[in-house]
Formats: C-alpha cells, sequence, structure tokens
C-alpha cells in the first residue's frame, strides 16, 4: 500500500532535500586523518550526512568563508565547538553550525572579497597534511599567512604566536588521538 502525500508536503521535501551548494562542512572531523573542515566544489551537488551542503546568503562570501574554515584559527574553533568524545575526533550537528565562530564576510570590502577569491583559486591543488599535523604543515601555515596577513590585513607579528598556538593545539590529546604524530614533549 502506497500512501499519497499532499502536493505541497511534495515541494515542502524537495525544498529540503534537494539542496545543491558548492559549499560543506564535515559532521565528523576526524582531526587525525582530515585535513579540511570545510570545502568548496567546483560544480554544485548535493552533500550527504558527512559533509552536509552549506549555503551562504551570498555566494560570494564563499571564498572567505572557506579560507577561513581552514586555517588554523579555524580549525581550533570547529574543534572548540564540537563534541570530543573520541580522541582525534570532533562531532558537530547540522544545528551546531551556526554556532561556529568565523570571519564575517558581510564586513568584507569587494575587493576583500575579490581578493578571497584570488587566494582561494590560489590554494585550491594545494594538499593540507591532516589536522592534527597543522603544527607541522608549512601548507597550512602559508594559509593562515594568506588570511590573517594579506587577506585580514592583521600585522606580521601576528603569525609568531599563532605557530605557537598551532603547536599547543596539536599537543593536545583530543587533538591528535595518540597518534605519533603529535609535536615531540616539551616542544609545545
Amino acid at each position: 500500500c502506497r500512501r499519497k502525500s499532499h502536493p505541497s508536503a511534495r515541494e515542502n521535501g524537495r525544498k529540503r532535500v534537494n539542496i545543491n551548494s558548492r559549499w560543506y562542512y564535515t559532521q565528523d572531523f576526524v582531526l587525525a586523518s582530515q585535513s579540511l573542515a570545510a570545502c568548496r566544489t567546483p560544480e554544485p551537488a548535493l552533500g550527504g550526512r558527512a559533509w552536509p551542503n552549506f549555503r551562504a546568503s551570498d555566494e560570494r562570501w564563499e571564498p572567505a568563508l572557506a579560507l577561513w574554515a581552514n586555517c588554523t584559527l579555524g580549525l581550533i574553533a570547529f574543534w572548540w565547538v564540537g563534541s570530543r568524545q573520541q580522541p582525534g575526533r570532533s562531532v558537530m550537528t547540522i544545528t551546531g553550525l551556526p554556532g561556529l565562530m568565523s570571519l564575517d564576510p558581510r564586513a568584507l570590502s569587494q575587493s576583500r572579497l575579490d581578493r578571497a577569491a584570488e587566494l582561494f583559486a590560489s590554494f585550491r591543488e594545494t594538499a593540507f597534511a591532516p589536522a592534527n599535523e597543522a603544527w607541522r604543515d608549512k601548507a597550512r601555515a602559508t594559509l593562515d599567512r594568506a588570511v590573517l596577513v594579506e587577506l585580514l590585513e592583521l600585522p606580521e607579528a601576528i603569525l609568531e604566536p599563532l605557530a605557537h598556538l598551532r603547536r599547543q593545539w596539536c599537543a593536545e590529546p583530543s587533538v591528535h588521538g595518540g597518534k605519533r604524530t603529535a609535536p615531540p614533549p616539551g616542544e609545545a
């Protein structure tokens, strides 16, 4: 026996389920093996349970948001807000995603949004180490510099304390999950 649904209910369901976008957040961030908290695809697609779709109010904001989500401060924000019930893993619910700390793309001028798009394009093919190895990942340090100094125009002096924070964060057991890739003891 097949149940018929009301046409408006079907349409409402389609609107909720068939959300194509180019922007995705992970919900189950395995810090010891995954390098990205968020990603953006060249073409719109349907996300899945582990990588649900996200759509910014203005598509021009997406490159800046993707850059931020994957810089050290964005990774730490994801880890901080997510549930850390297993070592090396941070789990986020869909309803928790709006609580992530992020840069405010509404505050970026059009020239900075254009710069974010350029920076995003320059990192498109970059291979990053897993998040728990950010302390020794030159690509992540380069991304941090691009986001903080080139995009947000913070002073270059911010990079030294950020490198220290990156190292301390990677030494946290809930980040490295017991893997031998943690910073050597005494260096954090």
